[in-house]
């Protein structure tokens, strides 16, 4: 587990290279559906911002090795989603 910090790193690293490759991929295939891109894009960010939360409040957690584990894999399957979903436009 990292450190929250680190943590906080992280979500900041991959929310923003997951919005980043949504809008490379809507510039460079124009033929992909705007607002489809747009919506992934708000889920990112919606995401981003429930993640950080939970980082937050993790600080209060009974067992905090188990709360940051659960975490960061929830935060790979969104992730892992939201480039499948980019890899569909």
């Amino acid at each position: 587990m990292s450190s929250i910090k680190g943590l906080k790193k992280q979500i900041n690293y991959i929310f923003g290279e997951v919005i980043d490759e949504a809008n490379y991929k809507q510039l460079l295939n124009p033929d992909a559906n705007a607002a489809k891109a747009e919506a992934i894009v708000d889920e990112a960010v919606s995401a981003y911002e429930d993640f950080y939360k939970k980082i937050n409040e993790g600080r209060k957690a009974e067992n905090k090795k188990a709360y940051f584990k659960n975490l960061e894999k929830e935060i790979n399957e969104t992730v892992d989603a939201l480039i499948e979903k980019i890899n569909a436009l």
